[in-house]
């Protein structure tokens, strides 16, 4: 097995974080522009009936106007739109995904590409009667878009967030880290991503942000795939690995991508290599 440096990565993580201009946003919506077009086989079949508690749970009242952040190609604006019968908005940082989305369903919903925190920055206060934000609170800036939403929700109005947890891909998080440590120096950008590590933390939040929580709840769903090659295609095409294309520096990216595919592969069982998403969500609103 190849020797790993642990402390050169280490040094070599903290010298990009402290150093390097903030690139990560850039990075993501770069990766979900290359995948929208098979975004939904990928990620959002797998994940829908996730969403969809979440929205039976947050009961969206007729005629809302609502809004769904990080709306990606538009699953659960449509949703809203379909379930209120009212006027429903999507906003994601992405162009490949809302144009994605627009395709899709641009004639049931408005989609506008802008980041989700710039976006509710410039609406009115108390405009929103139902804010959603599914799949990529952790891409944000989680406490200041909360607060926004608490701003732009009407009293009595409802809000509903579901997303990956800090912990969501452990397994696949650990074999990244083994490859760069055995390669520091292939390692061109560290993601600054803020995940959260369970729903107790995002209902703190909420509660500080001005909003109450009505129900928390903590998850995860796994599926299986046949080799590590495969789970290195399944993690780009849904996104999980957004950004991780950029990380590495082109000369070393197939050496990189390879190692990482053997270190999957040796996870393998008799179902096949397993990845799992743990997820956290929660419902609650604005009194």
């Amino acid at each position: 097995m190849p020797k790993r440096r642990w402390a050169r990565l280490i040094v070599r993580a903290g010298g990009l974080l402290l150093t390097q201009p903030e690139k990560t946003s850039d990075l993501v919506a770069a990766s979900y522009d290359r995948i929208a077009a098979g975004y939904d086989d990928a990620w959002t079949n797998h994940t829908r009936g996730l969403s969809l508690a979440m929205l039976d749970e947050l009961a969206p009242p007729h005629s809302a106007k609502c809004l769904d952040l990080t709306c990606g190609t538009g699953f659960i604006t449509s949703q809203l739109a379909r379930r209120t019968g009212g006027e429903a908005t999507g906003a994601d940082a992405s162009a490949g995904m809302i144009a994605e989305a627009r395709r899709k369903h641009g004639t049931l919903c408005r989609f506008v590409h802008d980041d989700a925190l710039h976006f509710l920055r410039r609406q009115r206060a108390s405009s929103f009667d139902v804010v959603t934000c599914g799949w990529g609170l952790g891409y944000t800036q989680p406490m200041r878009v909360l607060r926004e939403i608490a701003r732009v929700l009407r009293p009595g109005g409802r809000v509903g967030i579901i997303d990956n947890s800090l912990f969501s891909l452990a397994g696949v998080l650990w074999a990244s880290f083994q490859t760069f440590a055995e390669q520091p120096r292939a390692l061109r950008h560290a993601m600054r991503v803020r995940f959260l590590p369970h729903s107790l933390a995002l209902a703190a939040m909420m509660r500080l942000a001005g909003l109450g929580v009505r129900r928390r709840a903590d998850g995860a769903k796994t599926y299986h795939v046949p080799t590590g090659q495969a789970a290195l295609d399944r993690l780009t095409a849904t996104g999980a690995a957004a950004g991780f294309e950029f990380a590495v520096f082109d000369e070393y990216r197939d050496a990189v991508f390879a190692r990482f595919a053997e270190i999957m592969d040796a996870r393998r069982t008799a179902d096949g290599v397993p990845v799992t998403h743990r997820y956290l969500q929660a419902v609650g609103g604005k009194k």
